[in-house]
């Protein structure tokens, strides 16, 4: 398919409220993932990987950040005179209005969408964790002549997310009927992140949702089209995580340290494309012990690391003991220190002697810029 007759949209801000800990001044895109990721990296690289040279980020609140990472698009071959990368803020004419829902939001984006003039649009939540193969969902979204795809996984759901729809289908994958009620302890089939319908449907529905003062595209929209339009899913069976809080993002994490996730996450056919950041090996000491840990480049490591994920930078000092953690960029553990089960967030820093121990089902969350 051409590039042209497909573009795709991301929010950026989507369900910032479930992970507050992590976008109390960041949006949920910019959230950092897997020692060198952002959110954003896995949405922006299945549109890109699907030949989509079009994409507009909707953001809210929060997003310099997300500015200072995806820049002008250059990592992701977005920039280009003809397409490229879009930053969609709200659109204000007077006041401090801000979007109230995804129907506020594509409202907003409405005129890049008019603009954008692809056949075809893609919606892309920045919460979701996946390596989907748009290409094929489009491919299938086309031979079955659907008004709407929403591609889907088969697992037990996230439980925190109001507006996480869960699907009843027929033998066709067509979408029969959609819920918001997940049971943790039942596998379903439930959406992961992204959606497919034509630009001149999307536009129909988002003038007619924001004349009636709706505030969900999919609650309130797409979950009540099941019988008026040709809704399908594409089922996406390698893993997926869909944030809805900071537990889910701490198990999302730890699940990088199995090679098949990393295998279905980062797949040479399908790759995912991030800033790139020049830097010096990661330094070990004489005395330094590492085991089932992902490291970034210029971390230096001293002391014990058990599965874990260190960003860029981060450093551990002699003695010190780091197990079942996540430390972002330039966070600083001292001497003699002992963490488990602990997320530091950018430049914290854990001092000699400080002992700190969470649970996998409760971490210890230490703050950007927090000293202890």
């Amino acid at each position: 398919m051409r590039t042209s007759a497909v573009a795709g949209i991301i929010f950026a801000n989507i369900n910032d409220t479930l992970l507050k800990r992590l976008t109390s001044k960041r949006s949920m895109a910019s959230v950092p993932f897997g020692a060198r990721y952002r959110l954003i990296d896995f949405p922006l690289s299945n549109l890109v990987n699907a030949g989509v040279s079009s994409v507009g980020i909707i953001t809210k609140e929060n997003y310099r950040s997300l500015m200072d990472h995806v820049g002008n698009g250059v990592y992701w071959d977005l920039d280009r005179k003809n397409g490229g990368l879009y930053l969609l803020p709200p659109y204000v004419t007077s006041g401090t209005k801000r979007y109230n829902g995804t129907v506020d939001a594509l409202h907003g984006a409405i005129d890049y969408i008019d603009r954008c003039n692809a056949e075809y649009i893609v919606l892309c939540n920045a919460d979701t964790i996946a390596n989907i193969d748009l290409n094929a969902a489009l491919k299938s979204h086309i031979e079955k002549k659907a008004d709407i795809t929403l591609v889907y996984h088969n697992g037990k759901p996230p439980v925190n997310n109001a507006d996480l729809m869960l699907f009843q289908m027929d033998g066709d994958d067509r979408i029969e009927s959609i819920g918001f009620e997940p049971k943790a302890d039942e596998d379903t089939d439930y959406f992961a992140g992204s959606i497919i319908l034509s630009r001149k449907l999307l536009m129909r529905l988002v003038e007619e949702a924001y004349s009636e003062g709706q505030v969900s595209f999919t609650a309130d929209v797409i979950a009540d089209m099941t019988d008026r339009l040709r809704i399908y899913g594409f089922r996406h069976n390698e893993f997926v995580a869909v944030l809805d809080g900071t537990d889910a993002y701490y198990k999302a994490s730890m699940a990088l340290l199995d090679t098949n996730v990393r295998r279905q996450l980062f797949g040479r056919g399908r790759p995912v494309f991030t800033k790139t950041r020049d830097d010096m090996p990661t330094r070990y000491g004489t005395k330094a012990n590492v085991k089932n840990s992902i490291i970034a480049d210029g971390c230096v490591i001293n002391g014990t690391v058990k599965n874990s994920i260190l960003f860029r930078g981060v450093t551990v000092e002699k003695d010190a003991v780091v197990e079942n953690c996540i430390l972002m960029q330039e966070t600083a553990v001292g001497t003699a220190a002992d963490i488990k089960n602990v997320i530091a967030d950018k430049n914290a820093a854990i001092g000699d002697n400080m002992i700190l121990k969470g649970t996998p089902e409760k971490c210890v969350f230490v703050k950007k810029n927090q000293v202890l």
